[in-house]
């Protein structure tokens, strides 16, 4: 029993008696299929989850499965289709803040997908995500999803506006070169774009002062040939796919870089792309994939990065310490990742080589993580050079397991993978709990 202004409710459904605003808040918290069950609990929650502004519609575990077989395909995207279609059909609310799809679909579902961007677009969305290669490592551009610069009706063409959108998320989505000046120009308030996997971009040409554009990704799009932004307020820039013709032009508030093209690693002259924002980069990642093509004659000062990034393909028991150049080029470096990139590791008898001291000690790094750290010699160097030369030291993190992964698959079946991480965990434990200073908190995961 509740007690209300002296009364006594018998009620125990008080939750009901709340507010619509306090029941949304609650449903929010939840994914979006428990929020829909609800309706099953009386009249009064029927059509609650009707009205949220966050609708993220996954294909459910059990669609998934069935998804493995082709057989099945078409009748589970059908299933799909369905189910987006009948959360569409009964939503009530005038806005939706974020839209999320996510399940593996292509250009043979266009008209569902073009009824949900209506949708989406008639509710004046803020956050975009269209995700359709959920489970899907390849497919050629020629099967994808165009995301399309109009809709036809019967009567006449509807343009795509999206005038409140803040957020767009595309995987698995062609988004050719003049729709994304489309969506440039008619988003004015887009300030993160993410495209994943577009076969038709080949040149991408972004730049002007009008643009709010501050969060920038492109991954994976095989096609690309160059890249050029200039003039506007980019903040954070990130690059993953073949070597290109990479042209950063004035993007003052420029903090953070993600670059990795390919397997030419740094060969292509990465930091004569970026020379006109060195200066500004706070936070740098880069990947090098194949050690013998790099140069690293010419390295900038790179005066405010703060955090390094280096993801490098060690598959051989090479010398790592090279790259410590790209380090010392940083004074202000305080975090050093290190990802080192090998499917089975190969072990070279030789002595440890002491490297020349850096022409500046890494005067602010408090923390360095290696991640792969086996135990080779070409391993063991490069964390004793850092921690002989990292004066402010305050941790070290080695992690053990193989980084080397086909998508999201380790290379090496689990059994192995296991016994490998073991030895490699041993050999970390005896050979840098003697190298780590007093005072440093070493931590093997």
């Amino acid at each position: 029993m509740i007690h209300v202004r002296g009364r006594v409710s018998r009620s125990k459904d008080f939750i009901s008696n709340m507010p619509d605003e306090i029941l949304l808040m609650i449903l929010s918290l939840m994914p979006l299929k428990d929020a829909i069950a609800t309706g099953i609990l009386s009249k009064r929650w029927i059509s609650v989850w009707c009205n949220l502004i966050h609708l993220s519609i996954d294909g459910d575990e059990r669609l998934e499965k069935i998804m493995m077989n082709p057989v099945l395909h078409d009748t589970v995207r059908s299933m799909y289709i369905k189910k987006v279609n009948n959360v569409i059909k009964k939503h009530k609310g005038p806005l939706v803040q974020e839209f999320r799809i996510c399940f593996n679909l292509d250009c043979g579902n266009n008209s569902a997908i073009d009824y949900w961007l209506q949708f989406a677009m008639n509710k004046k969305v803020q956050t975009l995500e269209l995700d359709l290669m959920n489970h899907v490592k390849f497919r050629m551009p020629a099967n994808c999803y165009d995301f399309p610069l109009h809709f036809l009706t019967e009567n006449s063409r509807i343009f795509l506006e999206l005038h409140y959108l803040k957020k767009l998320v595309l995987k698995g989505v062609n988004v050719r070169e003049a729709i994304l000046r489309n969506l440039l120009t008619t988003s004015p308030h887009l300030e993160t774009l993410c495209t994943h996997d577009s076969g038709f971009m080949a040149h991408v040409l972004v730049g002007g002062e009008a643009l709010k554009l501050k969060h920038f990704e492109i991954k994976g799009c095989s096609n690309i040939r160059s890249i050029y932004l200039y003039e506007f307020d980019l903040v954070s820039f990130t690059y993953k796919g073949p070597a290109i013709d990479l042209r950063l032009g004035h993007l003052p508030k420029m903090k953070e870089l993600d670059i990795c093209q390919g397997a030419e690693g740094l060969q292509n002259n990465i930091f004569s792309q970026i020379a006109s924002c060195v200066s500004y980069i706070q936070v740098l990642s880069l990947n090098i994939l194949q050690m013998e093509r790099v140069m690293l004659n010419s390295i900038p000062e790179l005066p405010n990065v703060k955090k390094l990034r280096l993801t490098i393909g060690a598959y051989n028991d090479n010398c790592l310490l090279r790259f410590t150049y790209i380090a010392n080029a940083c004074p202000s470096l305080e975090n050093f990742t290190i990802q080192l990139l090998w499917g089975s590791p190969i072990w070279r008898k030789r002595k440890a080589r002491h490297f020349s001291t850096p022409t500046r000690p890494y005067n602010n790094l408090c923390l360095l993580e290696l991640m792969g750290y086996y135990g080779r010699m070409s391993d063991f160097e490069l964390v004793a050079h850092i921690i002989e030369n990292a004066v402010a030291l305050k941790q070290i993190v080695i992690d053990p397991r193989c980084q080397g992964r086909i998508g999201n698959t380790p290379l090496m079946k689990l059994k192995k993978n296991l016994k490998i991480e073991e030895t490699a965990r041993s050999y970390a434990q005896s050979q840098l709990k003697s190298v780590t200073p007093e005072g440093v908190k070493l931590v093997i995961l």
